[in-house]
């Protein structure tokens, strides 16, 4: 398998998000975007 595209795009991360379920993948994104917050110092939304 390809790691990367003609384009450069690392397509183990484009298989390794879409191993995972639709729910899977926004409770990764809410991990993300509250680590975001936390090194930037924002309060979070309660």
């Amino acid at each position: 398998d390809l790691i990367y595209s003609e384009d450069g795009v690392d397509l183990s991360l484009i298989r390794w998000m879409l191993s995972m379920t639709p729910t899977e993948r926004l409770q990764m994104l809410q991990q993300n975007i509250r680590s975001i917050m936390r090194l930037r110092g924002d309060k979070p939304n309660t």
